[in-house]
């Protein structure tokens, strides 16, 4: 399935996405005069940059600084045809950086409009916010949706690793940016949502599947669908991680596995109150937990489980027949006990497996009988059948509310066909209605027309006691009616196809199908804003290697110093030349070592003591000169030591 921005050629400005959409030739002709304005507009590309602008995007005025995105924007197509991925990455992230810079600066481009597109027979992009919806969403996402058509398209099973779901992620940073409605949305990457979240749930890859769902619904919270799925893949993760059991141990394991995926479910029921999906994964999972229960004699917790089970699903028939087991085992166990507490008054001891077995039939049908009684189940109950309601309403295409369906005071009950009593708000609410349609549309299922030309009249006759369905639209009702009673296909509401008069969506296919070694370009990168902590790691990183190249190369030269001052002290003592001892061992101290102390610094400090001690009764009595007092003050700063 192919995407693209649908729009009509009439009303396109820029030229068709092609690998060579920057150097198109000048002599077409019929170009209308906001086509030949986004012409003119591409050409901002290829103006002459300098070195300092071009690598840094510095300093350009109004023209230079479009020019400069849409040369980020030419330079990733030409890396992505070249299949070298990690070049074209740095560019799309870089034309995102510079784009979101731009429409943070409206003055720009109200100046823009006035400069360059302000010419006869503009119409189109003659605005502001016109024109940077074009640019968004005619160019920069149509691109990416060219590239993600031209990767998938002979692609026979999608693998999690295809290269064209990264441009599903650049489409979505780039919606961020562009005022497209959520059904636009919907139709724009539909279907490449789906096909990546299938390839993850074959590979079984979960976290990821769960997260690109999760993604999804932010764009389209209120699609049942798509919470259905959600639910679906934690359902299959749970299942996934469930392990062979056969002793107590691993029973219980798998008991408490199971719970933490109701615990999860049940969190999402909350927030989609009406989501048959989760009502179903809801009962498999609880059913599933009370067979790990059973299998470990925990009978009474068992039963709560398959009590509930039947309740979040009551068509799950296989937990019917579970609870009938369970309750007649639970009935036997019972007797058991009975029988036991007559030998226990005849003395007999129980084993740690009969005291478990007391205990458990003393709980009995307790719990179970409780929940049935409780409010949560009856809530849980009604509202699984209005969640059937709801997903009706959804299977046969009616508009939905916007904000979802969401939970309402019930003031009244509703009567059903089949005899049920159900809680509902205001016939005029949404629940009201939904509940409504799904009585009569049983109505009609049940007792069908002898052909199709009177299902009409049928449907007509089916809703006079509920005038709040006269408001639906009665064609599409009856059309899902037809399919269910007469031509026995697929009911699934399909989106709408594109019109005729709608553009065929673009296709860009790289040279190669396998990435071709590549790098960010240096300089560019080193100027960019991304990567800005790999930035400060290798800043840190080269001060450190700055920092020991110098320690290292001072300390060969302190060493140096040391050792001929050294030298110089052990000749001047054996000669008694008081004066170079004292001035050699200034220098030997004025050059200490980075990495700790000298052993021959105590040799030295006592030879500097005796020599200093000889040569000041040699000075004259008049006042000390600026040399005796550093020779004292480094004998003072010696005893320290």
């Amino acid at each position: 399935m192919m995407i693209a921005l649908l729009c009509r050629p009439q009303e396109r400005v820029f030229p068709l996405i092609s690998a060579n959409i920057y150097n198109l030739s000048s002599e077409e002709t019929e170009l209308t005069a906001d086509q030949q304005a986004g012409k003119n507009l591409l050409q901002l590309a290829n103006q002459d940059f300098s070195t300092w602008h071009n690598f840094t995007g510095l300093g350009l005025d109004l023209k230079g600084q479009l020019g400069h995105l849409l040369v980020q924007h030419k330079l990733a197509i030409e890396a992505e045809i070249a299949a070298k991925w990690q070049r074209a990455d740095f560019f799309w992230n870089q034309m995102r950086i510079e784009l979101k810079a731009l429409l943070k600066k409206p003055e720009l481009w109200q100046e823009f409009v006035q400069n360059i597109t302000n010419i006869p027979g503009v119409h189109i992009i003659n605005d502001p916010e016109k024109i940077r919806q074009y640019l968004v969403n005619e160019l920069f996402i149509n691109t990416h949706c060219a590239f993600y058509n031209g990767l998938i398209i002979n692609t026979r099973k999608p693998s999690w690793k295809e290269r064209a779901f990264v441009h599903i992620d650049y489409i979505q940073q780039l919606l961020d940016l562009s005022p497209v409605s959520a059904q636009e949305v919907e139709t724009l990457l539909g279907e490449a949502w789906q096909t990546r979240i299938t390839a993850y749930k074959e590979d079984k890859k979960w976290r990821q599947a769960i997260n690109y769902c999760q993604q999804r619904i932010k764009w389209l919270p209120n699609n049942i669908t798509f919470q259905g799925e959600l639910a679906e893949i934690h359902y299959l993760k749970v299942l996934a991680k469930l392990g062979e059991a056969r002793t107590d141990n691993q029973y219980t394991k798998n008991a408490k596995h199971l719970l933490n995926g109701i615990q999860t479910l049940e969190k999402y029921l909350k927030d989609y109150p009406y989501n048959v999906t989760i009502f179903e994964m809801l009962g498999s999972l609880y059913y599933l937990r009370a067979i790990s229960l059973a299998n470990n004699n925990s009978l009474a917790l068992a039963l709560l489980c398959i009590q509930k089970a039947v309740t979040y699903n009551p068509y799950l028939q296989k937990a019917f027949e579970s609870r009938n087991e369970l309750i007649e085992t639970m009935g036997q166990l019972q007797e058991q006990v009975n029988q036991l507490q007559v030998d226990i008054r005849q003395g007999a001891q129980l084993t740690p497996k009969g005291q478990k077995m007391v205990a458990e039939a003393n709980k009995g049908f307790a719990l179970m009988n409780v929940y049935i009684d409780s409010d949560e189940a009856k809530e849980t109950a009604n509202d699984f059948y209005i969640a059937e309601a709801v997903y009706l309403w959804h299977k046969i295409g009616l508009p939905e509310p916007l904000e979802g369906w969401q939970k309402e005071s019930f003031t009244g009950v509703m009567h059903t066909a089949n005899g049920k009593t159900i809680p509902i708000g205001s016939n005029s609410g949404w629940i009201g209605k939904a509940l409504h349609l799904w009585d009569a549309v049983k109505n009609v299922l049940q007792n069908p027309p002898s052909s199709k030309a009177s299902l009409a009249g049928l449907w007509q006759w089916a809703i006079l006691d509920k005038p709040d369905l006269a408001e639906l639209d009665a064609n599409v009702i009856c059309a899902f009616l037809e399919r269910k009673l007469f031509e026995e296909k697929s009911d699934r509401v399909l989106i709408t196809p594109p019109t005729e008069n709608s553009e065929s969506p673009p296709i860009l296919t790289p040279a190669y199908t396998k990435p071709q070694f590549s790098t960010e370009p240096m300089i560019s990168w080193l100027f960019s804003s991304q990567d800005k902590r790999i930035k400060l790691q290798m800043i840190v990183a080269s001060l450190l290697i700055v920092a020991t190249s110098y320690v290292v190369i001072q300390e060969r030269t302190t060493f140096a110093k040391r050792e001929k001052a050294y030298q110089v002290i052990l000749a001047a003592k054996q000669v008694q030349n008081d004066q170079a001892v004292l001035a050699a061992s200034k220098e030997f101290f004025h050059n200490a070592s980075f990495f700790g102390r000298d052993e021959r610094t105590a040799q030295v400090i006592e030879i500097y003591e005796e020599s200093l001690v000889r040569w000041v009764p040699q000075q004259p009595e008049a006042e000390l000169t600026s040399e005796n007092k550093e020779y004292l003050k480094l004998y003072t700063q010696l005893q320290k030591l």
